[in-house]
């Protein structure tokens, strides 16, 4: 087998991202041969102005899809939740490896918020939130990296920011500045999630002749809950521009059968829902049209 080029954002937890991907392959395959090759995405040169001013989900994704369809690199690491919804052609997502823990954390620098905080996200889902739990909050913008924003942060720029547990686990940040900061998770019933928060999603060539070996990394409920949840956002036509949230739990029901609890917003309305695990696609499709139809 040939060297496997894998293409990734530079930030730290881009990077971090990949060498989860990587010690799997290796875990797999030992002896084979990776190399992590850094590509800087439209999304990461513009810091300025909220996502959803500055275009699509595709800001973060395009240049690795034009180097994989030109055989630049063989696979692409992605934050799933950053994925637009329609991949380009001859592209597929190969494996999603287990997911992190997908709740919200609000960090401060103190147990306590004062009485109308200011609070940074760049995130209109989060926004919602923060105005809806913190009444009296101002939300301002922020963007950069995880280690920019608390820098920000630790700074006096913020009384609060809100960030993804998954990364900053991935990053071992909550135990390391665990005497600077304060971490709170926030509930996923009361502050949902974005659709597939974190999750790891491997893009490559539809054709490349080691996909199979690729998709071994998936894990199943992982996938199960990544299709679910990308379904909702087709059917709600929904991108960074528009604030929405879907989260997905698969639980036993019995022998050999598997339910599944999803949760949907848009717009602020929310539909909640379980059914048969087979039958995820079709209520997606119902909770999806709940939530739109309330608005």
């Amino acid at each position: 087998m040939t060297k496997i080029r894998i293409g990734t954002r530079g930030s730290k937890l881009a990077l971090a991202q990949t060498r989860l991907v990587e010690e799997a392959l290796h875990a797999c395959w030992p002896g084979m041969e990776t190399e992590t090759v850094v590509i800087k995405t439209r999304g990461d040169k513009i810091l300025d102005k909220p996502l959803g001013e500055i275009g699509d989900k595709g800001l973060f994704v395009s240049e690795f899809e034009t180097a994989l369809l030109e055989k630049r690199i063989d696979l692409a690491v992605h934050s799933a939740k950053d994925l637009p919804q329609r991949l380009a052609q001859g592209l597929e997502i190969l494996a999603v490896p287990e997911r992190a823990d997908a709740r919200d954390v609000l960090v401060q620098v103190k147990d306590k918020l004062p009485q109308s905080p200011v609070i940074g996200t760049g995130s209109l889902r989060r926004r919602l939130y923060v105005e809806k739990l913190w009444p009296g909050a101002q939300v301002k913008l922020i963007r950069g990296n995880v280690e920019t924003r608390l820098a920000k942060l630790a700074d006096g720029e913020y009384d609060g920011i809100i960030l993804a547990k998954a990364g900053l686990d991935r990053l071992g940040i909550i135990e390391r500045e665990k005497e600077r900061f304060h971490f709170q998770p926030l509930d996923p019933e009361e502050f949902i999630p974005a659709a597939c928060q974190g999750i790891i999603a491997v893009e490559g060539r539809a054709d490349w002749e080691y996909r199979e070996m690729v998709e071994k990394l998936s894990h199943r409920k992982t996938f199960l809950s990544f299709e679910t949840e990308r379904k909702v956002l087709e059917v709600l036509q929904a991108d960074c521009s528009q604030p929405a949230a879907a989260y997905s739990v698969i639980e036993p029901a019995g022998i050999e059968r598997e339910r599944i609890f999803l949760t949907v917003m848009y717009g602020g309305q929310e539909s909640r829902g379980e059914w048969g695990v087979e039958e995820r696609y079709a209520l997606a499709d119902v909770l999806s049209a709940q939530a739109r139809g309330n608005i």
